[in-house]
């Protein structure tokens, strides 16, 4: 029986590859290690997004050194005080679009759980990057944490974006939101939680060709690994938990999704 293949549409590989402590032990948390366990699972590729100025160059390298390692390229909600102390941002995020593996805008949004950062800031820099999404054709990847209605009305400001809200934390209303918006939803390793009813309702309602898969990699590890650093060979258990609940076969998932992501990040191929 063959592997069925899988897209891990969001994770920080050079976060895992930062890591002090792992299971597997120091030495199996190198780029190459990460990713021939994923290869194993039946991962395809993965797309690997900025979260500040400070990791880009590490992203972008870690695209140019390996096949099935695409970027995205924006600062996280919660770093856009980076901006205050750099008034060259957006021309460094302008330069760093022109890398021929950067795929997307992102990972950009709002999050107001941890309010570490002004909330106009946050929503200044928001639509700067959706802004930049549109103008550079490329699918923009979302962060919402507690900020669904601010997060909604900045994307409504831009109605030619496109994109995907990753690591989906709200439920079945807000996915129809999002979705209207033109927008697939991506679910991560919380999703197999026991308790996450409402993301499971979710998963179960989101169109089988709006939907995509992630680990959010180091976090948020999936059943049964729940508690340890998450890597992108976890995403198998997203997908085979999403199969479970809308009751079609993990082959179906899998190809599905994979398909999903070709469409949504390398419309063009490979």
């Amino acid at each position: 029986m063959s592997t069925p293949t899988f897209v891990d549409t969001h994770c920080h590989l050079d976060y895992i590859a930062a890591q002090t402590e792992h299971p597997d032990g120091l030495d199996a948390i190198t780029p190459e290690a990460v990713l021939a366990r994923a290869h194993a699972q039946g991962l395809a590729w993965l797309v690997n997004p900025t979260t500040s100025l400070d990791n880009i160059t590490r992203v972008l390298a870690l695209a140019t050194a390996h096949d099935p390692v695409y970027a995205a390229v924006a600062i996280h909600p919660t770093d856009v005080a980076c901006t205050q102390d750099a008034p060259d941002w957006e021309a460094q995020i302008r330069e760093a679009l022109k890398h021929p593996k950067v795929v997307a805008v992102g990972e950009t949004g709002l999050d107001y759980y941890w309010d570490t950062s002004l909330k106009a800031l946050q929503q200044h820099c928001f639509h700067t990057f959706l802004s930049l999404a549109v103008e550079h054709h490329k699918p923009v990847i979302v962060h919402d944490r507690d900020a669904h209605e601010d997060v909604a009305a900045c994307i409504g400001d831009h109605p030619e974006v496109h994109g995907v809200m990753h690591c989906f934390s709200g439920d079945k209303d807000f996915a129809r939101v999002m979705l209207d918006k033109g927008f697939y939803i991506s679910f991560a390793g919380n999703v197999t939680f026991k308790k996450a009813l409402d993301l499971q309702e979710a998963a179960q309602y989101v169109p089988l060709d709006r939907l995509l898969i992630e680990t959010d990699s180091p976090f948020l590890s999936p059943m049964p690994h729940r508690g340890k650093p998450n890597e992108p060979a976890r995403t198998f258990h997203v997908a085979e938990c999403i199969a479970g609940l809308r009751g079609v076969s993990l082959d179906a998932l899998c190809d599905t999704t994979t398909n999903n992501a070709q469409a949504l990040f390398l419309p063009e191929g490979l």
